[in-house]
């Protein structure tokens, strides 16, 4: 079974161009690589920061593009994203009794386990006791089936000092949960904006591009008016392949783009 993977659009209102490159034209010229080439994919799995600052008009931007999408998608909020109006731009998708956007569905065998990790009006996230609860039930009802756990937040450091200070702030609480439950194979996340892979725990996780530009490459500063930026990415995304046991072959690419527009 073949997916897709998205993450980081950072999409602004129509005719903002406040912010370069144009996320609008990046997301775009990546669905358009999408559709040309990746029509046999079964979904598309979105994990976070649809919008740049969850305003209505750019959910409404954000959805219009994401329309062009030749295959389903599944689809998280970010840090960017504000619940609230992205579950109004997004009611088809699930969201538990608590209204966090946690749900889960098996596709091709392998169970896709969505999480809502975002803290309103931070960047940093988290999985509060009513999130860790419900993750817990999830992987119990499923505890036979391959799962593959996405949420736009890593627990864990990656050696990015300005990154890694707003990462997730529960890795003790998931990491017990992903220990005890043998069934999860595989991590993804959002968020740093950069392709990266590892293991945490035991379990593989893979990073996904951003749709919009990578963040930099910097082992060194904290502060983001600090960073330097020394080989800039341009926008890409993700294809895995996966088995009804849960095994994973995942590839990074990138689209070409002039970074200026």
């Amino acid at each position: 079974m073949k997916f897709i993977h998205l993450s980081d659009l950072h999409i602004l209102s129509r005719n903002d161009m406040s912010r370069k490159p144009d996320a609008a034209a990046t997301l775009r010229k990546v669905i358009g690589e999408v559709n040309a080439l990746h029509r046999d994919a079964e979904i598309c799995v979105i994990t976070g920061d649809i919008t740049h600052r969850g305003t209505s008009e750019q959910y409404e931007h954000a959805v219009d593009i994401l329309s062009e999408l030749a295959i389903p998608y599944l689809v998280i909020p970010g840090n960017h994203d504000i619940r609230e109006a992205f579950r109004d731009a997004f009611p088809t998708t699930d969201i538990d009794a608590n209204g966090f956007v946690n749900f889960g569905q098996t596709i091709g065998g392998v169970r896709f386990v969505m999480m809502d990790s975002i803290v309103p009006d931070h960047h940093h996230g988290t999985l509060c006791d009513r999130r860790l609860a419900w993750l817990r039930d999830e992987l119990a009802a499923h505890r036979d089936t391959p799962t593959f756990l996405f949420m736009h937040h890593p627990p864990f450091e990656m050696g990015l000092p300005f990154m890694d200070t707003i990462r997730l702030d529960v890795e003790h609480e998931l990491g017990e949960i992903v220990q005890a439950n043998r069934q999860i194979k595989h991590l993804f996340f959002g968020h740093l904006h950069r392709p990266a892979t590892g293991t945490w725990l035991g379990v593989p996780f893979v990073l996904a591009n951003s749709t919009q530009c990578g963040e930099p490459l910097d082992f060194r500063h904290e502060k983001e008016e600090e960073l330097e930026d020394r080989n800039p990415l341009g926008p890409g995304y993700g294809i895995g392949f996966t088995d009804p046991k849960g095994g994973l072959r995942y590839h990074f690419d990138f689209v070409k783009f002039d970074m200026d527009l």
